[in-house]
């Protein structure tokens, strides 16, 4: 659908309307056409996906992504990962507020951290009992949760 053409400063009030309709159901489309669009990066977060290790056998018996999608043939892996999976993962992050006296308090809050959300997989990853683990080089190069 072509951009409707804004009216000039001279334009009466019945041009604006009828520019402003046109542009509404240019925009609506434009809007209904990009929902869907799969290759818009603005529509999509970064998956990040890793390799769980088991250490005690050494190899890799599954995967997570950022998703919670959870791949792995271990049922002891796929015990210890339902609840993360399923209620999200307590964080603690830096915050900051001022007491009742004014001064400022540095203190870590509690957040969950829900699979969809950036720093799920680190941790996750975290959070998982031994011998489960990913490889310490993955490890340093996962996002971390942000609180916005």
């Amino acid at each position: 659908m072509d951009d409707p053409e804004r009216p000039g400063p001279d334009a009466d009030a019945a041009e604006i309307a009828e520019w402003m309709e046109k542009d509404f159901g240019r925009a609506v489309a434009e809007g209904i056409a990009n929902a869907g669009d799969e290759d818009d990066p603005d529509d999509e977060h970064e998956v990040v996906e890793v390799e769980i290790l088991n250490y005690e056998r050494g190899e890799v018996v599954g995967t997570i992504d950022t998703d919670g999608n959870l791949d792995t043939e271990s049922e002891a892996l796929r015990e210890v990962s339902q609840e993360y999976i399923d209620e999200g993962i307590p964080v603690l992050v830096p915050t900051t507020y001022e007491n009742e006296d004014g001064e400022t308090v540095h203190a870590d809050a509690e957040v969950m951290v829900e699979p969809g959300t950036t720093g799920f997989v680190r941790a996750f990853v975290d959070e998982l009992p031994s011998p489960f683990d990913c490889d310490t080089d993955v490890l340093r190069e996962l996002p971390v949760f942000e609180p916005e």
